[in-house]
């Protein structure tokens, strides 16, 4: 369970060590469960009610139908003034869609993985639902800080070389990527801008993006990013960026299955 201010929850059930099956065995969005934590994050957060709630990962295993009338029970009730779900696809959205309306889908999207751009983000457009964007920096790549000799420690998620699906920290991939960052920074540079900006402009200039997620470490990249938002990149920035891409030899993985 995670929040940040405006009061925003997340419910899952998901150990990162599980993989496959066995980890979609482990999703719950009961309406029991979503119930539990969600008076537990109310305890917690020390609040009265929740901004939005979201169901992390789909729930094979309980009908939509469930799920979101168990957030609009909560939603009656005052505990959470909005709901949403995360890495759901558009048939899933559209049966939610048949019980109440989401408020936002949270999927990953970045330059590295645009999976979404196919169906994900034209859907949540047409229908109103706000998108919430995770991996806006491709998990580190869109830095600037990675060098053909990063390693990564056993424990973290990316030296298993998949990133959601996708092989970008497999050993080749990843040196192809190191390439297009590099003329990335060379192409934020004319506007004295970094390539976190870039990123982050390249991210919010599409119109279904509502929210583009990032972290920070200090008051300079908080600064540095929120800058980026009044950065609006031209169609010729955004075409010479997907040329680098074509020119490394680096996929945009557009037809590629959404991971749910």
């Amino acid at each position: 369970m995670w929040w940040w201010s405006p009061r925003l929850a997340s419910t899952f059930h998901d150990d990162p060590n599980l993989q496959g099956d066995n980890a979609i065995s482990g999703r719950n969005a009961s309406p029991a469960y979503i119930t539990e934590r969600t008076e537990g994050c109310l305890r917690r957060l020390n609040t009265d009610y929740i901004d939005l709630m979201l169901i992390h990962w789909p729930d094979h295993k309980t009908p939509h139908e469930e799920t979101i009338g168990a957030l609009k029970t909560l939603k009656t009730a005052g505990k959470i003034r909005h709901y949403g779900v995360s890495n759901y696809n558009v048939p899933m959205m559209t049966e939610c869609e048949q019980y109440g309306h989401l408020t936002a889908n949270q999927v990953g999207y970045n330059m590295f993985d645009r999976r979404m751009e196919a169906q994900v983000l034209p859907y949540c457009l047409q229908q109103g639902i706000g998108y919430m964007a995770y991996g806006s920096l491709g998990f580190g790549l869109l830095t600037g800080a990675f060098t053909p000799e990063t390693s990564f420690v056993e424990w973290d998620w990316r030296s298993r070389g998949n990133a959601f699906g996708l092989p970008l920290f497999e050993s080749e991939n990843f040196l192809k990527e190191l390439r297009v960052v590099e003329r990335l920074k060379e192409l934020a540079s004319r506007y004295n801008k970094s390539v976190p900006q870039l990123a982050i402009a390249w991210l919010l200039g599409n119109p279904a993006v509502t929210v583009g997620l990032v972290g920070m470490r200090n008051e300079h990249e908080l600064k540095e990013n929120v800058a980026a938002a009044d950065w609006r990149l031209t169609e010729v920035d955004r075409a010479e960026i997907d040329r680098i891409f074509a020119e490394e030899g680096v996929s945009m993985y557009v037809d590629v299955e959404q991971a749910t």
